[in-house]
Order: structure tokens, then sequence, then C-alpha cells
């Protein structure tokens, strides 16, 4: 019994940590960083049009260097929307 709750309480303190990171904004800079790297476009170069925010998720559209593009976060996980 003192394991599960444990677990339910790790499991709680990393799900608010991604609460926390998309709340305070601090996910946007990784989301440029991944897009830089995705497409070679330095990061000064990528400007955020939009984010959408939901409880521990977001929605980011990026200019990268002259092209739209949509990338979402769940959790800690951040990918291009295809």
């Amino acid at each position: 019994m003192k394991k599960l709750s444990i677990l339910i309480l790790a499991a709680f303190a990393i799900s608010c940590g991604s609460i926390s990171r998309t709340m305070s904004g601090t996910t946007t800079g990784a989301v440029k960083k991944q897009a830089s790297i995705e497409y070679g476009c330095p990061v000064d170069s990528i400007k955020l049009l939009e984010k959408k925010q939901h409880t521990g998720n977001a929605t980011y559209a990026l200019d990268v260097c002259g092209t739209r593009r949509v990338y979402t976060q769940i959790g800690s996980v951040i990918q291009e929307k295809k």
C-alpha cells in the first residue's frame, strides 16, 4: 500500500510539473528549439504566431523561416502536428 501511495504521489508531481511549464511558457522555448533543429532555422528567426493552452497540453503555431508549422505538447512530449 505504501509503494502504491508513493507511485501515485510521484505521478502527480510529474504531471504538475508539466502543467506548470505549459502555463508559465517555458515550453515555448523548447518548441522553438526543436523546430530550429528539425528545420535548420535559427531560433531567433522563429516567431510564435499562436498558442492554445489546456491542462497539461498546448498547441503552438510557429513561423519557422517563413513557413507555418504547428506543434503539440502533451505532458513533456513535443511533436509536430501532421
